[in-house]
């Protein structure tokens, strides 16, 4: 699926959430400094997290990127730099329905991906379910703006997996910002217009028919909700919370 021709900017509505309620905000103050080369990483330890609760935000982000080419010209043929980091291993591929032997292709996991513009197939990465395990790969593949399930906190790991201390001192100035969903306290909410609300829908029905089946009443494919939130933390909080991936 591309969305440059589907979606433009007015198709999503920001707001501040705070004790005060909500505020209208611009998509800078969601996404501060954005460049159409920014590096969007989404870790998602089941394959249906991230679509289920980031799929306006990556829309949102992807809208940006193709504004900012479409005013440098008029035809082009290019996708942005969006991975889907998805927990796997050798027993089978984590969803919310149990593990599943799924191939890295169209008819398995990336189906639902490749219809949010998280393209070519090279954009989706696996790693074994386990935060210094996925963080690797958020290092690795030099993401910048990292959307990260809050209930995922980060565990004492074998010292094997453990990230090297160069690696939290190089995320420390290559993270641009991180976003926690799934979150009791979000910060900014995205609202999504019909067309974007449409492609999120179209994307729930090419997840494995396993996966659709134990899905929430309220994620169901045919009404998917047109809000998502999420909660902004600085760099150094989100490292704070991974203190225990890293070797000392």
């Amino acid at each position: 699926m591309h969305t440059s021709q589907a979606l433009r900017s007015s198709h999503f509505q920001y707001r501040r959430i705070s004790a005060g309620g909500r505020a209208h905000v611009g998509f800078s103050s969601f996404c501060p400094e954005y460049h159409d080369q920014d590096r969007v990483g989404v870790v998602s330890p089941h394959l249906e997290d991230g679509i289920l609760h980031t799929g306006y935000a990556l829309l949102a982000l992807t809208t940006a990127f193709y504004h900012a080419h479409r005013r440098r010209a008029r035809d082009f043929f290019i996708y942005p730099q969006h991975f889907a980091i998805i927990g796997a291993d050798q027993s089978g591929v984590a969803t919310r329905a149990g593990r599943l032997d799924l191939k890295l292709d169209e008819d398995g996991i990336g189906g639902a991906w490749g219809w949010l513009d998280v393209w070519p197939p090279s954009n989706w990465l696996t790693a074994p379910a386990a935060p210094a395990a996925l963080l690797t790969k958020v290092f690795e593949f030099q993401i910048n703006r990292l959307f990260w399930p809050q209930d995922f906190v980060a565990r004492d790991a074998p010292q094997a997996d453990l990230l090297p201390d160069y690696a939290r001192r190089t995320l420390s100035t290559r993270l641009k910002s991180v976003y926690y969903y799934c979150s009791p306290a979000p910060t900014i909410e995205i609202n999504a217009a019909h067309p974007a609300a449409e492609i999120v829908r179209a994307c729930i029905e090419r997840l494995p028919s396993a996966v659709q089946q134990a899905l929430p009443q309220d994620l169901a494919p045919g009404c998917p909700p047109r809000r998502q939130s999420y909660r902004q933390v600085s760099v150094d909080d989100f490292l704070q919370d991974m203190e225990s991936c890293f070797a000392v």
